[in-house]
């Protein structure tokens, strides 16, 4: 198996920062520095090219680089090229057009030609060097060439019959996009809820009319069944892309959420050196710096590493909100043999939070007018914080048997940590003369969490009927645990939970004393253990047509513990499922050369971790989902058009129970709700329109009711739109990039929440975000992002007591230098 073959398969202000703050800025620089410059002795494999018409030469150095090359047939005609060779693109293409007249600009992963003369001639054809590989790094795409994040095999979207959105690396520097809860932001057809702050346990998100709450690493599923392994606040450093599956996962995490899995892919080392620096400023006293370096270790270019590392600081557009992230990233991969690689790496992030709040604002007053409150409000105490830490390693292994058969074992240990401090006002009403009204609730939430996970895959083509088709076997285990020690709450009572006397006094200062948050002596625990073994099959009756059958076997027992200090731990199972089978079929239907129809089903099984009044956790989550569509692929790949109709319904659905009711451990109370049903429909584009132009975003509608037909979710929107686009200039203006997104949501209300039954409506939110790039010369980028340019006033979350408002008119400026 050749070399090629391989690689083409692994596939109001605050107070400035003092010099305690500058410092660690300062030893991250000098760790950057050092990093790059001791990577660049290192040997690169070079790129040779022969002297030839200057035509096939630059076709040449597209296919062994991957750029995208941009030229009037016009101007290269009947010249030659020089023989040229380097350890990188830019230095072998200014070889190639050495004794030409022929000048370029390179803006990302695209190169435009025109000659000297004639700078500000539009180029009218386009060479698109190969088709996307899966890693979007490098690509200069808003797409994927293919994902397995939907049915474990490695199909492009138009083959993948279910909605998927992929935020590819290019997008998120173009977007600024540094972390999961912004991204979620501007994925179609997922809305957050964000009825807290960042320290709260209520972010989360909703997609088809239900929380998401399947995450995974690598393919590596997180429990949605226990507290503190979300990857809602992750930082991206360490990730290519994110994809985003909409509708139930079940093939691929055995418990199926009906709304969505959301898969974060991690960067891996590169062939060809590169290393980056970047610093961004912005609004609310932003820092950030982080650095990212990577290419071979060895001379033979078996051995191959990448480290990156990043700080950031700061606070937020709600007063005495302040946030610092350390995130470390490094991974080494080796050929060991022609067919064998073996990779291991490790990921530390660390943020901490403080001055946060669990709650939002009231929306009325007493009298039934609204608040309307200073979006900068805050409603947690001074002391209120909130930190989480984790470590993770994971190990794996590539082999391939032969150049359609593959073998990867994937194995990974997470720790993590979580320590939440609250104390917070929330009031239905409050007075508007007086500020009564309001109680302050505290407690404090910590724990320990870890993770053991393996998983094996097994996937090729073979040959029947004359005709080729892919199977994929994999084999899942993880055990899953965490430990937490009991603290007082307000669901004690007494100085946990108290009257205040005036709360614009409170909003202003967050000022309260700190009751006695100690350990209560009890240490309640949580256990998950999981084995999962699934197949999937594609089978090709036709060029035209795929059908696609896989099913997941999953045996899943979750166990509850608590105990008393230096006693012995009481264990109490809460759900053991033993061979619950998790069927997906789907057929794909080519109707031209570009579009595809296709249809879907999945069923839907999830374990819970809510808890009714009673303190008993809830049955599985069960159901049924169907899904019809159309798909297009254009450009090779590079252009992808999606529509999409579905509708699901499903069993044992958690509603929560009134106000501030909870289950006797102080979380809130749900119960189970039958015959819950969903359908919409959903229409996306991503990729590249023109040469320079690309666009990802679409439509999507969503509408969940309950078994009397009442919308589950009034605060959620039915209907929203999203897109973002980016072009880069030409001629006079080339080296610039500018592009920027719309947000549109329809309205929202919120049923009997004012102090007489009122219903709060909040009217269609329109949001405009700008961007501005300037490649500035081959090694320095300078890039702008205005978000909510018009500085719209709005709710990002409703809830009765706890609203939170969106993000005001915010500016970053970052500056980037490639080495």
């Amino acid at each position: 198996m050749s070399d090629k073959s391989i690689s083409a398969l692994r596939t109001k202000k605050k107070a400035k920062p003092g010099i305690d703050h500058i410092w660690p800025w300062a030893r991250h620089s000098c760790i950057a520095l050092a990093m790059a410059a001791s990577m660049q002795v290192i040997a690169q494999q070079p790129i040779n090219i022969p002297a030839q018409p200057l035509a096939d030469a630059l076709k040449q150095l597209g296919e062994k680089t991957g750029l995208q090359i941009i030229y009037d047939a016009a101007i290269i005609k009947g010249l030659n090229s020089q023989s040229a060779q380097g350890s990188n693109s830019q230095e072998v293409l200014r070889q190639l057009l050495g004794n030409t007249n022929i000048k370029y600009t390179i803006s990302g992963n695209s190169v435009t030609l025109h000659a000297q003369n004639n700078a500000a001639a539009l180029p009218s054809v386009q060479i698109i060097s190969a088709p996307l590989g899966s890693t979007t790094e490098g690509s200069g795409s808003y797409t994927t060439g293919d994902t397995n994040s939907s049915t474990g095999l490695a199909l492009s979207l138009r083959e993948t019959p279910q909605s998927i959105t992929v935020m590819s690396h290019d997008r998120l520097k173009d977007q600024g996009l540094t972390d999961v809860d912004k991204v979620m932001e501007q994925v179609v057809g997922i809305e957050p809820d964000r009825r807290s702050s960042i320290g709260g346990d209520s972010v989360g998100y909703v997609a088809r009319g239900f929380f998401v709450s399947n995450y995974q690493v690598d393919g590596i599923p997180r429990p949605a069944a226990i507290y503190g392994f979300s990857e809602d606040k992750a930082d991206l450093l360490a990730y290519d892309r994110l994809e985003i599956v909409r509708g139930p996962s079940g093939l691929m995490t055995g418990a199926g959420n009906p709304s969505a899995a959301i898969n974060l892919i991690r960067k891996r080392p590169t062939d060809d050196f590169q290393a980056n620096i970047s610093a961004k400023t912005g609004s609310w006293d932003l820092y950030r710096l982080q650095t990212d370096v990577a290419g071979s270790l060895s001379d033979s270019g078996k051995v191959r590493g990448r480290f990156a590392v990043a700080k950031q600081e700061n606070d937020t557009f709600v007063e005495r909100e302040h946030i610092d992230r350390q995130i470390v990233y490094g991974v080494v991969d080796a050929m060991l043999f022609e067919t064998t690689e073996v990779f291991a790496g490790v990921e530390y992030q660390d943020i901490k939070a403080t001055g946060v709040s669990r709650g939002g604002v009231p929306l009325y007053f007493s009298d039934g007018s609204k608040t309307n409150l200073d979006t900068s409000t805050n409603s947690g105490t001074d002391w209120s914080a909130f930190n989480h830490d984790s470590t993770t390693v994971f190990v794996g292994l590539e082999h391939f048997f032969s150049e359609i058969w593959k073998l990867k074992l994937d194995a990974e240990h997470k720790e993590g940590t979580y320590d939440q401090k609250f104390g917070y006002a929330y009031a239905r009403t409050i007075n508007k003369d007086t500020g009564a009204g309001a109680m302050l609730y505290s407690t404090r939430w910590n724990g320990d969490t870890e993770l053991n996970a393996f998983n094996a895959n097994l996937q090729g083509a073979f040959e029947w009927f004359g005709r080729n088709h892919e199977l994929a076997f994999n084999l899942f285990h993880a055990a899953y645990k965490s430990e937490a020690p009991a603290y007082p709450g307000w669901y004690d009572g007494g100085d946990y939970r108290a009257t205040i006397s005036n709360i614009f006094d409170f909003y202003n200062t967050g000022a309260w004393p700190e009751p006695d948050l100690s350990a209560t002596g009890i240490i309640n625990g949580g256990d998950v253990k999981t084995t999962s073994l699934s197949g999937v099959i594609r089978l090709k009756p036709s060029d035209s047509v795929s059908v696609i059958l896989g099913s997941r076997l999953t045996d899943w027992e979750q166990t509850r513990w608590s105990k008393n200090t230096g006693a012995a731990a009481i264990t109490s199972p809460v759900t053991k499922e033993n061979g619950v089978i998790t069927p997906y079929t789907g057929l794909v239907v080519d109707i031209t050369d570009n579009w595809s129809a296709y249809a879907s089903y999945t069923s839907i099984f999830e374990p819970q971790s809510v808890k009714d009044i009673t303190g008993n956790t809830l049955d599985p989550l069960e159901g049924n989902n169907y899904e019809l569509g159309l798909k297009a692929g254009y450009l090779n790949g590079r252009l992808n058009i999606s529509a999409a109709v579905f509708q699901m319904k499903q069993e044992n659905y958690p509603v929560i129970i009134g106000n501030q009711v909870t289950a006797p451990d102080g979380s809130r109370a749900y119960r189970a709700e039958k015959g819950v049903e969903a359908d919409g429909f959903e229409v996306e584009i991503a990729g590249q329109l023109l040469p320079g132009w690309q666009i990802a975003g679409g439509f999507a509608r969503a509408k969940a009711e309950d078994n009397n037909g009442k919308p589950l979710r009034s605060r959620i929107p039915e209907n929203t739109f999203k897109v973002f686009s980016s072009y880069q200039l030409h001629g006079a203006l080339s080296g610039f990039t500018v592009g920027g997104s719309l947000r549109w949501q329809d309205t929202t209300y919120l049923e009997n929440t004012g102090p007489n039954g009122e219903t709060f409506e909040q009217k269609e939110v329109f949001l405009v975000d700008t961007m501005a790039k300037y490649l500035v010369n081959d090694h320095v980028t300078l890039s702008l992002n205005i978000n909510n340019l018009f500085d719209e006033t709005y709710y990002g979350a409703l809830d009765v007591g706890s609203a939170r408002y969106g993000e005001p008119r915010n500016i970053s400026l970052s500056i980037s230098y490639d080495f």
